[in-house]
């Protein structure tokens, strides 16, 4: 069987732009790893590049985020039509199955590792079920995922997840729409896994990117006890590496030499904001805002790269906080985010369902589309729409001014070199040279307006038997109404259940 595994994108920036940067999707590995070999296998990051229209295939995964799903849906009609069969899972899969059921020829709730092979029997029988639900997560099964053929798709292509979920119950997350779980690994798999990727690449890639790993998981040090076994494990692999982790953990100084020992030159952390309000409200008590610049300067001096988003809370914050936002930056040693973005609620969240129950919390006429963080789609509480989001343009601008940037890079590389952190520094250059804020022309950032995405899949006439089925699936979808009520169809939602076997050893 030829089977096409899509990663969807839809640039959230509305430029049209493909994301070829350091964080590219790894289900597609992944999913690869758990087909029979007998599969004929194309591994589509749509992040990277368009799929080909031309190619035909007999089955077609698709997995998509909230606001790639119109794209998601457009690309399964483009595929069945040409006789294949389309499955989704991810997020929207899991929960709003019956409202996806319509657009795929099945759906997956839940993990991929126990249902994958099922679906692909299924398929080759043409006697898909329309739901596949998981039975949890084995760690046991989960194979070394197959990157060699993105390999040259990806910047790092050594890349691998080792835990799944989260602790933690951040409302926002679409995590936590999941039930809260943090599931292992055996750390000897992990290092398997990394040798046998490493192996599988020569020939491919070779110098510092068979050297870096990028750990994928959404919170690499949920468990701190399996942490410092997973540091202790990587030291004698000869890597460099980098990680998404919560903030606590760069609190501690001991932990940081550990992991810098073990070959850590970055990290990601969710440090949301500088607003105490808004981080109660946020429910994320692991951040403490009075220790985030010695944090940061710890990390820096065990020669470790600290990288940092910002969220703006629609229901707490008000313009002067937005407008206050680089002063804290520069106070805090961050100087320059990876990204300023609006908490949003996607749907299936706790966020969204608190949102919904608040009347006139949301815009009119949301699109699905504009669920992706940089399409205001709450309404503020303590300011216009309108004033929310030009504070929020002229802050940006500020914030990613080449002054800036050059700031934090005379803080950042002094530090990182006395470390020995030469690819710390050289991640951190190629990081402020990327960064910019250069807004799409024709963007409004506020839901029921922003500017269409300029993704497109190439239908013709003989695509659609009516223009009812046009509209059905070329129409964006929505969630609220001209009086931003939302909608029947989001105002219910089924997770799947989830294994909690780990979740109670957060701070062991």
């Amino acid at each position: 069987m030829r089977v096409a595994i899509i990663s969807v994108f839809t640039d959230y920036h509305r430029r049209g732009e493909h994301h070829r940067g350091v964080l590219q999707p790894q289900i597609g590995p992944l999913i690869a790893a758990l087909l029979p070999d007998e599969a004929e296998v194309e591994i589509v990051n749509d992040t990277w590049t368009d799929p080909d229209w031309s190619k035909h295939y007999d089955l077609v995964f698709l997995s998509a985020m909230h606001s790639d799903f119109d794209r998601a849906r457009q690309i399964s009609h483009y595929y069945r039509r040409r006789g294949a069969l389309t499955v989704l899972g991810g997020i929207m899969a899991t929960t709003h199955t019956r409202l996806c059921q319509p657009y795929f020829d099945a759906v997956v709730t839940g993990d991929p590792e126990d249902t994958v092979p099922r679906i692909y029997a299924d398929a080759r029988r043409r006697s898909l079920q329309p739901v596949y639900r998981s039975a949890g997560y084995h760690g046991e099964r989960v194979p070394t995922p197959r990157v060699r053929p993105v390999a040259r798709q990806q910047l790092f292509p050594v890349a691998l997840e080792v835990t799944r979920g989260c602790p933690y119950t951040c409302d926002f997350c679409a995590l936590t729409a999941f039930g809260t779980r943090h599931e292992l690994r055996p750390v000897s798999r992990v290092v398997r896994d990394i040798r046998s990727i490493r192996s599988a690449l020569q020939g491919v890639v070779g110098g510092l990117r068979n050297r870096m790993v990028m750990f994928y998981d959404n919170n690499l040090a949920g468990n701190l006890r399996y942490f410092r076994e997973l540091c202790e494990a990587l030291k004698p692999l000869d890597i460099v590496w980098g990680a998404c982790l919560t903030f606590n953990v760069i609190t501690n100084r001991e932990l940081l030499k550990l992991m810098h020992d073990a070959g850590c030159r970055a990290v990601f952390v969710g440090l949301e904001t500088f607003n105490p309000d808004a981080l109660a409200d946020m429910h994320k008590p692991q951040n403490k805002l009075s220790q985030v610049r010695r944090a940061i300067d710890q990390a820096r001096e065990a020669g470790i790269l600290v990288t940092a988003g910002l969220i703006l809370n629609p229901a707490i914050d008000d313009v002067d906080y937005i407008r206050s936002l680089p002063d804290h930056l520069e106070r805090s040693g961050l100087h320059v985010p990876s990204f300023v973005c609006f908490e949003t609620p996607f749907p299936g969240t706790p966020f969204f369902d608190r949102m919904s129950a608040r009347p006139g919390a949301f815009l009119p006429n949301a699109l699905l589309r504009d669920f992706n963080a940089y399409t205001l789609v709450l309404r503020p509480v303590r300011s216009t729409p309108e004033a929310f989001i030009q504070a929020f343009q002229e802050t940006q601008a500020r914030i990613y001014s080449p002054r800036r940037r050059l700031a934090k890079l005379r803080d950042d590389l002094p530090r990182l070199m006395r470390a020995g952190s030469w690819v710390a520094a050289g991640l951190d250059v190629g990081d402020m040279w990327l960064a910019r804020f250069d807004p799409a022309p024709g963007r409004t950032f506020a839901a029921g307006s922003d500017l269409a995405p300029p993704e497109t899949v190439p239908f013709t006439d003989d695509d659609f038997g009516s223009d009812v089925e046009r509209q059905r699936i070329c129409e964006p979808m929505r969630v609220t109404n001209e009086s931003g009520e939302v909608l029947a169809a989001w105002q219910s939602h089924v997770a799947t259940p989830m294994n909690f076997t780990n979740a109670r050893e957060v701070a062991a």
